[in-house]
């Protein structure tokens, strides 16, 4: 199926379905053979200017057409994309920018009118470029934009790329206080986009939401899977998440992936009733345990959807494993199991390098075709996180699971401090390091707080060791240099930390503090 390359795959889509109808966003909507003209007279700028096949384009856009112009235009150049974000903090931003040491740009015609304060200066070597037509308002860097007349869908010449190249490049969270970088093979891509298309069969009639930002890599899930099979994706407008309902409604939508606490919140907010959503096919949930509780409220308002529990780290190319929801049965239990493997993927639980028998609990590793070749220049990384046993090449995800025969693997939690807040998944030591440099104080900790019932974290809370600070000031710090999601929500004050029998610190004591109730 991508025997050439996503880029190559896309194209031959894109005139199969040229006049349906391709992408709504910003209210825009645009045919196959509009978007991928825009794109292909990005790709041919690109080229133009010297960025070669192989090479990394960043890309940086409020939710508008030329965020996905963006994306399309690199495929088609043969270069890797790699999303940044104008919700996160410049600092992270061009952390992000350096460290993928990408030669070009692509920007929204907003954002470059705001680039000082969504990423500060600019190499000048960049090449900074934008699908959008000229602006009124100044910028204050060179930005290049296609030649008027664009070019023919009939004209993109498809740019052959090996399946070992990175087809995208996403930066999450790190313990070292920087982000690190995931990369995601053609090769990848081409194990999993069939395999989940015999599961989620999206086709031309099929309107698929998109709620995520690319910087998450759902999005990959929803783009692609949608443009390979002729449908219609609609990017949401920004901070509309929690609006889900509403316009899978007005838009007669018929597909979703979603992170579960979008539903929870929805539901919060009246959102969710009987037959709300009659059109809805396939609703998909991941990034977080999946309560069941949810379920049955989405199903109620979804009758005719089939509802799927997806599971996966970044480094396994979105989803490595799947649970269909049988409406027939009733799951005693508080969170949907993540079942089993997504196409030729393997999943096994050890623990200390043995399997676990049945039933018990074992960290669950992962191997197989959409396994990541490794972490972005970081092969201290890769050590920590590959293993190899009995020949095969295994990542640890860290989290927990046990094996029941009914229903594949039931998630047991996480196995170390990452968390997932909001969908997105949180190294909390990475919180502490910012929330180090904004007090000043060496003796900080950071604890996952509000939990829900069922155990997700919704947000965090920190401490901090020493004399009265400006919490206010602090927090404020921690906004500069964290996206939002990571801020903690409270900063308490502490004489000192506590301490396990180890001499470490005793996070589930924290809990005690202020009379949290204990995580796990």
């Amino acid at each position: 199926m991508l025997e050439d390359g996503l880029g190559s795959a896309l194209l031959v889509s894109a005139r199969q379905y040229a006049s349906q109808p391709a992408l709504w966003a910003g209210e825009e909507m645009l045919s196959y053979r509009t978007f991928f003209e825009r794109a292909g007279a990005l790709a041919a700028l690109l080229a133009d200017r010297g960025i070669p096949p192989g090479e990394r384009v960043a890309i940086l856009s409020y939710r508008s057409s030329a965020a996905y112009v963006g994306v399309l235009a690199a495929l088609l150049a043969g270069c890797t994309y790699v999303p940044l974000n104008t919700r996160f903090p410049p600092e992270r931003n061009m952390a992000i920018l350096r460290g993928s040491g990408a030669r070009a740009l692509v920007l929204d015609n907003r954002v470059a009118e705001e680039l000082d304060g969504l990423l500060g200066e600019i190499d000048p070597s960049i090449v900074a470029v934008t699908p959008d037509a000229a602006a009124g308002a100044q910028t204050t860097i060179d930005l290049l934009r296609p030649a008027a007349g664009g070019m023919r869908l009939e004209d993109i010449q498809p740019i052959r790329v090996e399946p070992d190249q990175p087809c995208y490049l996403l930066f999450t969270s790190g313990t070292t206080g920087a982000p690190k970088g995931v990369p995601i093979t053609h090769g990848n891509l081409g194990s999993y986009l069939p395999a989940i298309h015999k599961l989620v069969p999206i086709g031309p009639s099929d309107r698929v939401l998109q709620c995520v930002d690319l910087t998450f890599d759902l999005s990959v899930h929803d783009m692609f899977l949608t443009w390979l099979n002729g449908g219609t994706l609609y990017s949401a407008p920004e901070n509309s998440s929690i609006f889900a309902p509403r316009l899978i409604a007005r838009h007669e939508l018929t597909a979703c992936l979603l992170v579960p606490s979008t539903a929870a919140r929805a539901l919060q907010e009246g959102l969710l009733g009987p037959g709300k959503m009659p059109t809805l096919r396939y609703s998909l949930f991941a990034g977080e345990a999946l309560p069941v509780s949810i379920v049955e409220a989405w199903r109620s308002s979804a009758p005719a959807s089939a509802v799927f529990n997806l599971y996966g780290p970044t480094e396994g190319t979105i989803h490595t494993s799947w649970y269909k929801i049988d409406p027939s049965r009733e799951l005693k239990m508080p969170v949907v199991p993540i079942g089993w493997p997504v196409g030729d993927q393997r999943m096994e639980l050890f623990d200390a390098g043995k399997p676990v028998p049945a039933g018990e609990t074992g960290e669950i590793y992962l191997t197989g075709p959409q396994m990541t070749p490794g972490y972005w220049r970081a092969p201290a990384l890769d050590a920590e996180k590959f293993t190899e046993i009995d020949g095969t090449r295994w990542y640890r995800t860290g989290d927990l699971g046990r094996y029941v025969d009914e229903f594949g693997i039931i998630f047991g939690g996480r196995a170390d401090r990452q968390v997932k807040i909001r969908g997105y998944r949180v190294e909390l030591q990475e919180i502490e390091g910012a929330l180090r440099k904004a007090s000043g104080s060496e003796q900080v900790a950071v604890i996952a707080w509000p939990l829900t019932a069922e155990g997700i974290a919704e947000g965090c809370v920190a401490f901090v060791v020493g004399p009265q600070r400006d919490m206010a000031a602090i927090r404020r710090l921690c906004r500069e240099a964290l996206p939002v999601y990571m801020v903690p929500s409270e900063v308490f004050a502490v004489d000192e930390l506590p301490l396990n029998a180890n001499g470490k610190t005793d996070y589930k004591a924290l809990y005690r503090h202020q009379a949290l109730p204990a995580a796990g």
